[in-house]
């Protein structure tokens, strides 16, 4: 698929139309997966029959930065979201609807050179994934936790741009264990033998892109993006592919949501809190410090919160390296008043390692609201900024 295409596409979607409402739409795609590639073609011969099925203009906001993707999932700035498997299954567990998918299932596993008879002894060893935000490298993460590991586990981590380099990275002694596709995987070890073998599987998990709308969405856009959708030929190419989805579709991306990389349930000196614990420590006169980013922040907080934002640069992982990141806003803080971190819920780290800096920076009294602005949302409690009337 060329990124011309894909160009040509969000021009057409940016057309202005006859209805003054704004359909928000999110195209997140995975550059370290071509089917990912692939599927940026998926609304080429789609684009003018969605605009006049919805009957209103239409925004667009491709990305392929899919942390920047997970964070939206959250924040229910989208009326639609359009994303690979993880990013679904975040929008999932945060009041999106999943209404289509592609029907096609993988098993993902890690793979290790032979030397590595056992996955405990992957520990010390040296670590290939694709980058940080792409579904291999989330689900990798996802079964390395379930097996006890951290990022300090391993001797070495590298993180590439494409899928297939783990493997090569395998034959050609760079690294010792990778995540791979299990056909792919499987067909890969066939050909090379005595070189890697499989060590821990996940379970089947969807492929490809899947279509998710608010679960507020009106009921009249709902079903004109179901009739939309089944409009299209499912034999063809891109958006074809998805299918009506049912409740077993929706348990499966619910599995890959609790192999997420999820912050720890509790941080030592820090008091995690709820969100009416939270209504009570800032009627005390506690602060709420809101660590997410100001466009998110101006879109939506919680109502007296502030904003003190940084550039998180380390790891998603309890041993993060906070040398990368840029704590000013945090240690500027006054370290007297009882204070609450949050941010996007149990999947964003940035409440965490605030908490944890504020801690070690000498501030008294420190609250991890870890449910953050989701939870928030999800019981109805007030919020201020530009899209909170959504």
């Amino acid at each position: 698929m060329k990124f011309a295409r894909a160009a040509g596409f969000c021009c057409a979607l940016l057309l202005p139309l006859t209805a003054a409402a704004e359909f928000k739409i999110l195209l997140g795609f995975d550059p370290a997966d071509d089917s990912g590639k692939q599927d940026m073609a998926f609304g080429v011969a789609a684009a003018p029959s969605l605009s006049a099925a919805l009957g209103t203009k239409v925004s667009l906001n491709q990305t392929t930065n899919l942390t920047d993707a997970m964070r939206a999932s959250r924040t229910q700035e989208n009326d639609a979201i359009i994303a690979p498997p993880h990013v679904t299954a975040s929008a999932v567990s945060h009041n999106y609807q999943l209404i289509a998918r592609d029907p096609k299932n993988a098993s993902y596993v890690l793979v290790a050179r032979k030397e590595i008879a056992r996955i405990e002894d992957i520990a010390g060893k040296r670590l290939y994934l694709t980058q940080q935000d792409s579904v291999r490298a989330y689900l990798a993460k996802g079964l390395l936790t379930e097996a006890g590991f951290s990022s300090k586990s391993f001797k070495q981590t590298v993180y590439g741009k494409t899928s297939g380099a783990g493997l090569f990275a395998l034959a050609s002694n760079l690294a010792d264990v990778t995540v791979a596709e299990q056909a792919e995987a499987q067909t890969w070890i066939s050909s090379h033998p005595g070189v890697a073998a499989i060590l821990k599987t996940s379970r089947p998990v969807p492929e490809g892109m899947a279509l998710m709308v608010r679960k507020n969405l009106a009921e009249g856009d709902r079903k004109k993006l179901l009739k939309w959708i089944t409009s299209f030929d499912t034999n063809s190419s891109g958006i074809g592919k998805l299918q009506l989805t049912t409740a077993a579709d929706e348990e499966q991306y619910r599995y890959i949501a609790s192999l997420g990389i999820l912050t720890p349930a509790s941080l030592s000196g820090v008091q995690r809190v709820t969100a009416s614990e939270v209504v009570k420590l800032m009627a005390n006169g506690a602060v709420a410090v809101d660590t997410r980013t100001p466009k998110e922040y101006q879109l939506a907080h919680i109502t007296g919160s502030i904003n003190a934002p940084y550039v998180e640069r380390s790891l998603k992982d309890r041993d993060f390296d906070s040398a990368l990141d840029d704590f000013s806003a945090i240690t500027a803080l006054p370290k007297d008043k009882p204070t609450i971190f949050f941010c996007n819920g149990p999947e964003c780290w940035k409440s965490y390692k605030a908490s944890k800096i504020a801690l070690a920076n000498g501030m008294k009294q420190v609250y991890w609201f870890r449910g953050g602005e989701p939870e928030w949302q999800e019981q109805s409690r007030p919020v201020a900024g530009t899209g909170s009337s959504k």
